[in-house]
């Protein structure tokens, strides 16, 4: 989730080394087998906008506001408080949001990325990541943080057949942050299917993060369809008004707990891939956040 080195990330990681305004009514959107349950669902956003430009009171003003809203300073929690992140963080949790603050993981190190004041060890990258968890509890813990995302995961639970080397780290950083607050809500995002083994190593894994166009043929891990629901998040990018509802409905056959479908694109200002689809709030938000409430 965002562009390497980037301030306010330019995507969610996607597991490239893993495996290597008032409410609106809608018309009824469900498309699910007869019998099927339909899972509790609610909106969770990347705003990787900055507060004040309209996306994080717009997220806030919808009756549910959305569930989590992931805050991203500068790839981070930055170096120094925010007075307006820290005031939008505590109106997103007055309106009952909660506000996660972004973490990168790099892969642990797996694909030669250095770890913010170190090197690609996976030791330097525990130790930078540990450290934006007490910089985002010591500046921002009084203004309504509600946990953590950790972005760019890994989806294996090891370097090989009945390794848990990597699950485990994921599981250490998980406690790390309970230790904080035993109600944080820790999310993991590979941005890919996971092994079974990250099932119980955050409470919310970000299963897909992509374009409608490949959501539409995306088929979930086995274990994740009988999940609790509340596990998975689906984020579905660009993605127009018309084609919304119907990302909505798959996400509810898929058991996602979680989504968020936006028509922003993954293209920046100069035309390249990898810019920010989670830099302005979906133009439909009003629309998604009664489609995703509605039984």
């Amino acid at each position: 989730m965002g562009g390497r080195r980037k301030s306010n990330r330019k995507r969610l990681g996607v597991a490239a080394v893993a495996g290597c305004a008032a409410m609106v009514a809608v018309p009824a959107l469900l498309n699910v087998a007869h019998g099927a349950s339909v899972p509790d669902q609610e909106t969770a956003v990347p705003a990787y906008s900055y507060p004040g430009s309209g996306g994080w009171g717009t997220l806030t003003s919808t009756d549910p506001a959305a569930g989590l809203i992931v805050a991203n300073p500068d790839s981070g929690p930055g170096q120094d408080k925010d007075d307006n992140y820290a005031d939008a963080m505590e109106q997103a949790h007055g309106s009952g949001s909660k506000v996660l603050g972004y973490v990168d993981t790099g892969y642990f190190g797996t694909s030669g990325w250095d770890a913010p004041g170190g090197n690609s060890s996976m030791s330097s990258w525990l130790k930078a990541i540990e450290k934006s968890v007490d910089t985002w509890y010591d500046t921002y813990g009084g203004s309504g943080l509600g946990g953590v995302f950790f972005d760019d995961a890994l989806n294996k639970c090891g370097p090989r057949s009945g390794s848990t080397q990597y699950v485990d780290l994921y599981k250490k950083i998980r406690d790390y942050v309970k230790s904080k607050s035993s109600s944080a809500v820790v999310v993991i995002n590979p941005g890919t299917g996971t092994d079974q083994c990250y099932a119980d190593a955050a409470d919310t894994l970000v299963t897909f993060e992509g374009s409608y166009a490949s959501y539409r043929s995306f088929k979930p891990q086995s274990w994740e369809e009988s999940a609790d629901s509340s596990k998975i998040w689906h984020l579905i990018y660009e993605t127009s008004a018309s084609q919304m509802p119907q990302a909505i409905s798959l996400s509810k056959q898929r058991n996602a707990g979680y989504v968020y479908v936006t028509d922003d694109d993954n293209t920046s200002a100069d035309g390249q891939e990898w810019g920010n689809p989670w830099d302005s709030v979906a133009s439909y938000w009003p629309k998604e956040a009664a489609a995703v409430t509605k039984r």
